[in-house]
């Protein structure tokens, strides 16, 4: 009893671990999920995220070439997370950026206010 506790989970991570066919569809979706960050102005707010993304893509095709198919999965699974991280980066900083143009359009519309009710109140 104590083997079989033993065995069955070495045997589901073996299984887990080998795979049968190349993970094509998930190569597919990394190579979007790529293109929407690169959309999103990656290259500008998240070089180094967009970077290792394409990096790991590469590798998991090359071990896709390799039939080495559980692990570029796993190495595929890692571009999507970075390039996903790269494309919220970068819609969160230019996210930032709109708002701190806004707040100086704001600051530069109460000045020009203030500047014009104090020529309205010299010229009363």
């Amino acid at each position: 009893m104590r083997k079989l506790a033993m065995i069955v989970p070495l045997v589901i991570a073996f299984s887990a671990c080998a795979s049968t066919k190349p993970p094509n569809d998930k190569l597919t979706q990394v190579e979007a999920s790529i293109q929407q960050a690169e959309q999103v102005g990656a290259e500008n707010y998240a070089p180094l995220e967009i970077r290792e993304a394409r990096k790991k893509l590469d590798k998991a095709r090359e071990l896709v070439s390799r039939e080495k198919y559980g692990k570029a999965k796993r190495t595929a699974d890692r571009a999507m997370v970075d390039a996903e991280l790269a494309q919220m980066k970068s819609l969160s900083e230019k996210a930032q950026k709109a708002v701190r143009e806004l707040r100086e359009s704001i600051r530069v519309l109460q000045e020009e206010i203030q500047n014009n009710l104090e020529k309205a109140e010299r010229q009363s």
